[in-house]
């Protein structure tokens, strides 16, 4: 399985995130994972929501206390320099939090900031620095 990320955003956020990446590349519905191609880059997308039964009461909480009520998008990609480039696109002027799987609550905002003064950040690498 490749790497994936989750996008969490209020419903109407939600929303917007689906219909911006439905509109990144060719976009095709299948029966697991979506599929979108953008280029050389490939992703799964997964926006059903049913990543959010792998999470723990606690965390469930901790997103709740941060942003509201929320949804969940889950993105497979291949390479931090395709998502990178996706999100700089899907999540722009939303609210949201990016569960990095590597142990991190980002704002969408912050990952934003961050990839403009740390174009290769890869936030695979930083856990625990």
């Amino acid at each position: 399985m490749r790497p994936t990320i989750i996008l969490l955003s209020s419903p109407g956020d939600h929303q917007h995130v689906v219909a911006r990446l439905q509109q990144a590349g060719t976009y095709s519905g299948r029966e697991f994972f979506d599929r979108l191609d953008r280029g050389e880059c490939s992703f799964g997308v997964d926006a059903s929501g049913d990543v959010l039964d792998e999470f723990d009461q606690e965390e469930v909480n901790e997103i709740r206390q941060k942003i509201g009520e929320f949804q969940a998008i889950t993105i497979e990609y291949s390479r931090v320099s395709c998502i990178r480039d996706l999100l700089g696109e899907v999540i722009q002027g939303l609210s949201g939090l990016l569960d990095t799987n590597h142990g991190e609550l980002i704002e969408y905002g912050d990952v934003l900031t961050r990839f403009q003064k740390e174009p290769l950040w890869d936030w695979r690498l930083t856990v625990g620095e």
